[in-house]
Parts: structure tokens; sequence; C-alpha cells
């Protein structure tokens, strides 16, 4: 399946910015699964752009604006084939079994398996865990894919609990939260039961025949699972990744894959920030992009 996707950011300044600075993380990844078959990154105004890959092998950009600025915007357009994924199983190893390795595992996948910024094994975190722990005998696929449903159970969708800057002790203090706060919450469950577990950045593609809607940027999990490699899983909707899931970037938490930060100069006001995102199938009857304010 095709999708096409445009990201636009706009920033608005009271007083002119100069000497911005800037790193985004909006295009798409290549995988097994997923194909870019185009990506255009324009930005308002003229400014220096490099593309680099990071540390966890994401595509990013800078980019550098020196002159004073009333506004600053950045429109990221991609069309994305997905190809279903590997439905095929394979045995399911107990956790008895799994830890006897630990040691290597840790040596291997160091930066999936310990605390990060918006993922800290607080006290809260490990009485939630305790609650949660796997059992001996149970499988660390069936364990993941319990987490996914029970972390999800216990909390409800809320766009007013957190914000984008919560740590995971956020939501469980305030008992709801968004999909970045599930896919956090989960990861950290998931590192302390001895299972690396990384955070994915993306777009949700909409279900066929569904009607236009608001969208947002969307965020799931991936986990290291025994004879399967990483594996997603979204939180948010209780279930594996699936031919809708657009991957843009990977790390240990949001601010490993956040699309658009940096910092600039100013003499002085605040500056406002607005999105807008439309993912489509790409369909010779597809309707052209529109302005979906968020």
């Amino acid at each position: 399946m095709i999708f096409r996707v445009r990201h636009a950011t706009r920033f608005d300044y009271e007083a002119p910015a100069y000497e911005s600075h800037n790193e985004v993380r909006l295009r798409p990844c290549d995988a097994a699964s997923q194909l870019v078959l185009s990506f255009d990154l324009q930005v308002t105004p003229h400014a220096s752009i490099h593309e680099f890959r990071d540390y966890f092998g994401n595509h990013a950009h800078s980019i550098s604006v020196h002159p004073p600025h009333r506004s600053f915007a950045v429109v990221a357009t991609a069309m994305v084939e997905r190809l279903p994924r590997f439905s095929g199983r394979s045995p399911d190893i107990t956790f008895e079994r799994y830890l006897a390795g630990d040691e290597a595992r840790t040596r291997e996948y160091c930066e999936f398996l310990t605390a990060s910024r918006y993922v800290p094994f607080s006290d809260r975190l490990r009485r939630f865990f305790w609650m949660a722990r796997p059992r001996r005998h149970e499988g660390v696929a069936e364990y993941t894919m319990r987490m996914v449903g029970f972390i999800r159970d216990q909390f409800g969708y809320d766009t007013g609990a957190t914000n984008v800057h919560s740590s995971l002790d956020e939501i469980l203090r305030a008992g709801g939260g968004v999909c970045q706060d599930f896919a956090h919450l989960t990861i950290g469950v998931l590192r302390l039961a001895g299972v690396p577990a990384r955070y994915v950045s993306g777009y949700l593609g909409p279900e066929p025949g569904a009607a236009p809607g608001e969208q947002a940027s969307h965020a799931w999990i991936e986990a290291m699972l025994p004879g399967l490699g990483w594996t997603g899983f979204d939180p948010t909707h209780r279930c594996r990744t699936d031919i809708r899931h657009i991957r843009v970037a990977v790390g240990r938490d949001y601010a490993d894959a956040t699309p658009v930060r940096g910092v600039y100069r100013s003499a002085a006001g605040r500056n406002t920030m607005s999105v807008e995102l439309e993912v489509c199938a790409a369909t010779p009857t597809a309707p052209s992009f529109g302005q979906s304010q968020q």
C-alpha cells in the first residue's frame, strides 16, 4: 500500500529571530517492509540544509537560518510504500531460558535496556512493574503482547493529562496520556523485565474507506524478540503494528526521535508553533492535501 504524507511545521515570532539552528527527523526510513519512493523538504526562509544519519541510523537534517526572520516553516512531503510484515511465528522462549543470556544481550543492546531521559527507572515505575512482572514460564513474546494490552487497559487516552515533555512518571500519576506516554511506559516495563525496547516515531495511515479527519504524529514501540528481531507493537491500539504504521525514526525515547527541535536568538517575545499533517492513500482518486490545523 502506498501513502502520501505531508507534514508542515511553522513557527511565528513576536520579535525577529536570528541565528536559528534546527534539527529535524521527518524523512521516513527504508526498511524490509517500507520503501520511500520520494521525499522532499522545503524550508522558508532560505536556509542552509545538511542531511546526515544519526547514531541510531535515522535520516536527519540540520537547518540553519542566520538573517532575522519573523517566521520559520518546514514542509516535508513523502510517498511511502508499506508492505505486509512477515506473518510467520517463531517458537516463543520462556523467561527462565531467555534471562540466561542476559549478559550478552546487555552488551549488545545496552541503550535499549537501561533508563533514558523520558524512561527513568523510578520507584513509581518499579512498583508498577512488580504488579505486572513476567512469570518464569511465560514466553517473552507472550509477555510483551500482554503488557501492550495491560498498560492500555490501565490508562485512558487523555490529551490534557500530559505534554510532549512528560516522563513516564507523569502518566503513572495522572492515570492517562497519549501515544507517546503509552510507548514510554511500555518501554520502561519491558526494559525492567530484561527485554530490549525502543521508541518509534511516525504516522498512522487511515483505515481503508475512512473519512478524512484531524491527524497527528504517532508513536509506538519495537521490542527485540528472540527469533523475530525488532518487532513493532502499538500500545495505544493494543496491537501489533501493521501496514498502516509508517516508521520515521527510532531511539531510546522521544528525545532521540523528536520530529523538529532547535534553538534561536531573539531580542524578546514568544513564539507560536502550528502543525499541519495529512496522511492519505495514494490512489488515483485520492484528494489533494488539505489544511488541517492541530
